[in-house]
């Protein structure tokens, strides 16, 4: 790496010579900004004067530098006579670090388009010509991006921090923070799709054991972000025994949230919070957790989105001897510490993980720590009755014919009825998918009760009808 992360900062009269800069606004620029990049910060400039200057503040902070060849505004005024003035200037400053990050990433695509290619997009609006500057601000974004990641807000003290670390670990942060400038800061908001009340019933339908977490937390949630309103989904706690379904529930709600696949994190198989929080730059083999991976390039080929789905799988199981792998959650089931999240391995970068959607699950509540229970709400999901687990072996069976994509009757042999009604959901799941492949290759296009396994995938023999004598 070639360049500091932050160079020298300078007046702004030796950078912007024209701007007549007021006395109560005191503005700092990088000598290394392009001429793009001096260009959006006198807008950004005088607009803080624009918005400011009707009630003169007593002091105001403007910072504009380069991280890694990527604009990053800072500002701070005081005092803060309300939220307004403060949400417009982060709302124009994220708007002109997006212009100038994605105008230098094509420059770099251009100059090394090998090294640039796991680079983002993110239909951005073009900045050749003229713009709607207002428009950007107050109008509709295509990818609704925010903030997630944030630079120390001290230029100086980030770049001396990075320098002090042992050469390895330095390298490691100093190239994954240019990646990350390079990228851009911001990630879109995935949305609800449309439709998405049909396919609310249909998760209903398909899940009935999960009809209180459905309408008591997830459906006001998608109502009120469909109509573009900032809610947070409050983290669940899904407590019930094994096979019951809570995986293929995460799975059907993400796809109702419109979000890539879940991020699944297997605490029980943690030994510390690496998976979760990435691993301390003490350790020679240093690196990012899945959190910020999934946040900062995706994963399985789905882009990176704000407020996709984590699911925290058996935090029952959690070694809690030493360093808890659960340590990392109180941070990231409270919304006002999980916007400064920090990786372990990236000390000098906080991001906002405030907007995934968190759910957990558990099989007994009691192995769960309080404090952690009295950040989620907490659902019983009890084993379904013997017609919904009918109801349930019927969707999973429609969901095997859409996904083989085959001409086959969704319909059950009554024959069945008595075994299913004696099973776990995730058992049906793995003797539907035996019974559906022995009928494909018998050449049926419907099932029968001989395609079914004789023995239960949780290694228990079906009941058979009783022959002779029983004795009380």
């Amino acid at each position: 790496m070639t360049e500091n992360l932050f160079e020298t900062t300078v007046g702004v009269a030796e950078v912007l010579p024209l701007f007549q800069c007021p006395d109560w606004l005191n503005v700092r620029l990088d000598l290394a900004l392009s001429r793009d990049g001096r260009q959006l910060s006198e807008l950004f400039l005088r607009s803080c004067v624009l918005i400011l200057g009707r009630r003169q503040p007593r002091r105001a902070t403007v910072n504009c530098v380069k991280v890694c060849g990527a604009l990053h505004i800072m500002f701070d005024f005081s005092p803060r006579r309300g939220d307004l003035e403060h949400a417009t200037l982060t709302s124009l400053a994220d708007v002109l670090q997006e212009l100038h990050n994605r105008r230098f990433a094509a420059e770099m695509r251009e100059a090394t388009p090998q090294a640039m290619e796991d680079v983002l997009d993110f239909d951005l609006p073009a900045v050749e010509g003229d713009f709607d500057l207002l428009g950007l601000v107050t109008g509709p974004r295509q990818c609704n991006p925010v903030d997630v990641f944030r630079f120390a807000e001290n230029a100086e003290q980030l770049e001396q921090r990075v320098k002090g670390r042992d050469g390895d670990a330095g390298r490691r942060i100093a190239q994954t923070l240019e990646r990350l400038a390079l990228s851009g800061l911001s990630r879109p908001m995935a949305s609800i799709p449309a439709g998405w009340q049909h396919r609310l019933d249909a998760l209903v339908e398909s899940f009935p054991n999960f009809e209180q977490a459905i309408e008591t937390a997830i459906q006001p949630h998608i109502a009120l972000c469909s109509e573009g309103l900032p809610h947070r989904l409050a983290p669940m706690l899904l407590v019930g025994g094994p096979g019951i379904g809570k995986t293929r529930f995460a799975n059907a709600l993400a796809d109702l949230l419109g979000t890539p696949p879940p991020l699944f994190l297997s605490v029980a198989a943690e030994t510390n919070s690496s998976t979760i929080a990435g691993s301390s730059t003490f350790w020679s083999n240093s690196s990012p957790g899945q959190l910020f991976e999934s946040l900062a390039w995706g994963r399985a080929g789905h882009a990176p989105v704000a407020n996709g789905l984590v699911v925290l799988d058996e935090i029952d199981k959690a070694n809690t001897i030493g360093y808890s792998a659960l340590e990392p959650l109180y941070s990231l089931l409270e919304e006002h510490t999980a916007r400064h999240f920090v990786d372990q391995s990236l000390p000098d970068l906080e991001f906002d993980a405030s907007h995934l959607r968190i759910v957990a699950t558990a099989n007994d509540l009691d192995e769960v720590p309080a404090p952690l229970r009295s950040r989620m709400l907490v659902f019983h999901i009890a084993q379904p009755s013997p017609t919904q687990l009918n109801t349930i072996a019927r969707e999973i069976l429609a969901e095997l014919i859409r996904k083989m994509r085959v001409q086959f009757s969704a319909e059950l042999p009554a024959a069945l009825d008595r075994q299913i009604a004696d099973m776990s959901p995730r058992s049906i799941k793995l003797s539907m998918e035996i019974a559906f492949a022995r009928a494909v290759m018998a050449r049926r296009d419907h099932l029968s009760a001989e395609d079914w396994p004789a023995l239960r995938m949780d290694g228990a023999r079906h009941r058979r009808a009783a022959i002779g004598f029983t004795s009380s």
